[in-house]
């Protein structure tokens, strides 16, 4: 994809609309080669499997299930994509009787599956790291100069770059970036873990607060986060918040990001609870 795509504005990071997913074609066309009978996508926490299965249901018209917000649904035809799959849903998935069925999971499931894309299909080449960074940034010279060293030290993990383009578009300079993407060379420990502390860091504090809250529940639209006293202005806040697959109008903080905020910003206890009692009692 051409450079010229990401313009050149001022990097934003904060209360803005959700940027744009990566065009991810070949990924979109492995999806449709089965036209009849189940893929299974299986990869980890952050590999971008909501992003990709949110994409392709949109172009395809498919019917898009969060099984995680969502119980399953009965007997129907058509095209049917099925986010947040686990070993409790073996069963039903096994016996949808839909045309053509798209299955998300962490793990590997007995599934009969006509083709399985995996974690190392769904990590970014480095023109992908390339074009989330510019988008981040809103900087495409910017980004075109650090994105081979990023590429490297996140082997092209889609959240791993996420967040790393996130904390570099809080820093003021290009020179700064520059300083802080060195710096990552030398973390010691667990890099992912890393930059959810300094993005954190770097928000206000009413955007801290929203991820804060937002970690232990998942998801809400408006009229929960209103009435949970969560935020009273509930948009994206990427790569913290993001809109739900299938979902339109709610908001969550990515699973694969939750523990991590949760340790790093923690409730207390009581708050935590006090939270999800009144999140359940909804």
């Amino acid at each position: 994809m051409g450079k010229e795509r990401l313009g050149s504005g001022p990097a934003r990071f904060g209360r803005r609309p959700a940027v744009p997913p990566i065009a991810r074609s070949a990924l979109l066309e492995r999806l449709d080669r089965v036209d009849r009978g189940v893929t299974l996508v299986v990869a980890g926490a952050g590999a971008g499997k909501s992003t990709l299965l949110s994409a392709w249901s949109a172009g395809r018209g498919g019917v898009l299930l969060n099984l995680e917000l969502d119980p399953p649904q009965g007997p129907s035809g058509g095209t049917l994509v099925v986010d947040e799959a686990d070993e409790r849903h073996v069963e039903w998935i096994n016996g949808l009787p839909n045309d053509r069925v798209v299955v998300a999971a962490q793990a590997p499931l007995p599934i009969r599956a006509r083709q399985t894309v995996t974690a190392r299909d769904l990590s970014f080449a480095e023109d992908e790291t390339y074009q989330a960074l510019g988008a981040a940034l809103g900087d495409a010279a910017g980004a075109d100069t650090l994105a081979p060293d990023l590429h490297l030290l996140t082997h092209g993990w889609p959240q791993a770059v996420g967040l790393a383009a996130a904390w570099l578009a809080q820093q003021k300079s290009a020179g700064e970036r520059e300083a802080k993407l060195r710096s990552l060379a030398r973390v010691d420990g667990p890099l992912e873990r890393y930059l959810v502390g300094a993005v954190l860091d770097g928000l206000a504090r009413d955007d801290r607060e929203l991820v804060q809250k937002l970690a232990y529940l998942p998801g809400v639209d408006a009229r929960r986060a209103d009435r949970l006293d969560i935020t009273e202005n509930l948009v994206a806040l990427p790569p913290f918040v993001q809109p739900v697959a299938g979902k339109p109008g709610w908001f969550a903080v990515p699973g694969g990001l939750r523990a991590a905020v949760q340790s790093e910003a923690p409730l207390s206890p009581e708050a935590a609870a006090a939270l999800k009692i009144a999140y359940q009692g909804m």
